[in-house]
């Protein structure tokens, strides 16, 4: 992973951020943390595909499966 990436990753640890799967899923939540391969883990997360939300609270999101992440505004 490109330190820029790393770089805004990290910027985003306890905020909020989108998450499209290679599934379709669209997932919210704030960001905890993550590692090399991209791994996820987000608390307070939603899936809010097809806008039925449904709560996660705490997930792990595998980096392989992870086809988009939209960063908050600043």
């Amino acid at each position: 992973m490109s330190s820029e990436i790393v770089k805004t990753l990290v910027s985003c640890i306890n905020k909020v951020i989108l998450i499209k799967l290679r599934n379709n899923q669209i997932i919210q939540g704030k960001l905890q943390t993550f590692d090399e391969h991209m791994n996820l883990i987000l608390i307070e997360s939603e899936d809010i595909t097809d806008d039925k939300v449904k709560n996660l609270d705490k997930i792990i999101l595998r980096g392989d499966n992870v086809l988009i992440i939209s960063l908050p505004k600043e």
